[in-house]
């Protein structure tokens, strides 16, 4: 199965601070990637490290913050 990601620049997350400390640790020079599960990396091809928060803020904030939604041709 496939998997969809979005990536991100890491100022996108400052606004959700265990988000942000993360990226501060683990972001490179490049964007961060959102998947579909709601987990972010710093690699478009790795699992780990990742940011894993299966809390409804969490979710809010990918979804009405940062616009994130696996697009309809897709899921």
């Amino acid at each position: 199965m496939l998997r969809y990601s979005r990536a991100y620049p890491p100022e996108a997350l400052r606004a959700f601070e265990p988000a942000s400390a993360w990226a501060a640790t683990h972001a490179a020079e490049g964007p961060l990637f959102l998947w579909d599960d709601l987990s972010l990396t710093a690699d478009a091809f790795a699992d780990e490290p990742a940011y894993r928060d299966e809390t409804a803020e969490w979710q809010r904030f990918c979804r009405e913050q940062l616009g994130f939604a696996v697009p309809g041709d897709l899921g």
